[in-house]
């Protein structure tokens, strides 16, 4: 299914707090904004979109008994509930009618949380949550309220389970768990667990009715993230899991600033040095050749001179799209700097020659639109293929290799073979 940009619905009868939401929205969330001020709008928008979350005002002229979150719920669309003031009779009803959240309208940081809300409900549809819990009602309780959120829910009745689970999908991002299970109780799984997914990849959040009170310690000692005691409320609940999951984004964040480059999104020279030479060493430990190509764009100069640097922007974005897609799950996938990019591949030396020389000429017969400006480049490649060299040797024998690709033309690919004495071979 190809990928589209979701609908954020907006209800509310004031047009400076309406203008004021859209505006933040736009700036946070990656779709299309659509706004109403009475009950009426919002029926005849919903006759006529679709919308992955909405916000809206508790009470309208037109509905001023929240009959608009009754009808967007009908419609099957997760809600979040803004109100000028919120008794508690008002928020038990709210959360009866399994809503994503409700916030006061109380100022900046009431707007800002309640567009985070509806930013992570978007993010979610992409994000696995495992749910451990002996109990069939609890477990049920727990998936039913992720579900609001819009998370994939797995579920597992002990430990054991959970780690098949976990298994099948080892890119379960959050996992919550009793304590109190047959066959693996909470700790031993939360260990299990650790040893194998850190704290920066993956969040843990604890439960129990049990009393002991060092049971929560146990837990964030044992490799947790949090911990919640039986019953809790929704709130309490979605406030718990949304803090977690927003930490994971925040490390998430951190780490692509240090290892990727800002502009392609590949991996940055840091990244490169840090992780390649234990790769090359566990494939060569394996009786593997190991193939690492140098690669830039060609006459990139005078692409720059001739549309500007804003064209050569979007010619090494473009390349680095195009690099991800085609290499990514094979290896590691890097700019060095500037039009230069570099590729460690796991494929061996036939098939990694292959799909370059495939790649080059894709690029070559690739047109691309900037500025109303058709535009066209090419790429020049040296692969370096190696049973024993280290890092920095590769890179400099395919530095040479590339070399040889420009004085022989541009637009081609040329190989350093050390598994025998041939150099530059053709493919």
């Amino acid at each position: 299914m190809p990928y589209t940009m979701p609908n954020v619905l907006v209800v509310d009868d004031s047009k400076m707090f309406l203008q004021v939401l859209v505006q933040s929205l736009e700036e946070a969330v990656a779709g299309r904004i659509i706004s109403a001020g009475s009950l009426e709008e919002t029926r005849a928008l919903l006759d006529q979109h679709e919308f992955a979350v909405a916000m809206l005002d508790l009470n309208l002229p037109d509905a001023p008994k929240g009959e608009v979150v009754d009808l967007v719920l009908e419609k099957g669309i997760p809600v979040i509930v803004f109100a000028g003031d919120c008794t508690d009779q008002t928020r038990e009803r709210l959360w009866s009618k399994n809503i994503v959240d409700y916030v006061l309208k109380e100022g900046g940081e009431s707007l800002r949380y309640a567009v985070r809300q509806a930013r992570r409900v978007i993010l979610n549809r992409e994000v696995k949550v495992l749910v451990v819990e002996d109990s069939e009602m609890v477990r049920t309780m727990v998936a039913g309220l992720l579900r609001v959120h819009r998370f994939q829910v797995f579920e597992a009745a002990n430990g054991r389970e959970g780690l098949q689970v976990l298994n099948a999908n080892p890119d379960i991002r959050l996992i919550i768990t009793d304590y109190e299970m047959p066959e693996m109780d909470g700790i031993r799984f939360v260990r299990a667990v650790r040893a194998r997914h850190p704290k920066e990849e993956m969040a843990i959040i604890g439960i129990s009715s049990h009393e002991l009170e060092y049971l929560s310690a146990r837990f964030l000692k044992s490799g947790a993230n949090d911990f919640l005691t039986k019953p809790f409320s929704s709130e309490e609940f979605y406030c718990r899991v949304s803090q977690n999951m927003d930490l994971l984004e925040y490390i998430q964040t951190i780490k692509d600033y240090s290892e990727k480059d800002f502009l392609t999104g590949l991996f940055n020279r840091r990244y490169l040095f840090a992780q390649a030479p234990s790769r090359i060493r566990k494939k060569q430990k394996r009786g593997g050749a190991v193939c690492l190509a140098m690669l830039d764009i060609d006459y990139f100069k005078k692409i720059n001179d001739q549309y500007g640097h804003e064209t050569g922007d979007v010619v090494l974005r473009d390349l680095g799209k195009q690099l991800r897609r085609h290499f990514a799950h094979r290896g590691i996938a890097a700019r060095l700097g500037g039009e230069e990019f570099c590729l460690l591949l796991d494929d061996d030396a036939a098939s990694a020659a292959a799909s370059l020389e495939k790649f080059r000429r894709e690029v070559a017969a690739t047109d691309f639109t900037c500025g109303g400006v058709r535009c066209s480049f090419s790429i020049s490649i040296g692969l370096c293929v190696s049973t024993h060299l280290d890092l920095e040797t590769m890179l400099k024998n395919a530095d040479e290799a590339l070399y040889m690709a420009k004085n022989n033309g541009r637009n081609r690919l040329e190989i350093w073979n050390n598994l025998d004495t041939t150099r530059g071979l053709d493919v």
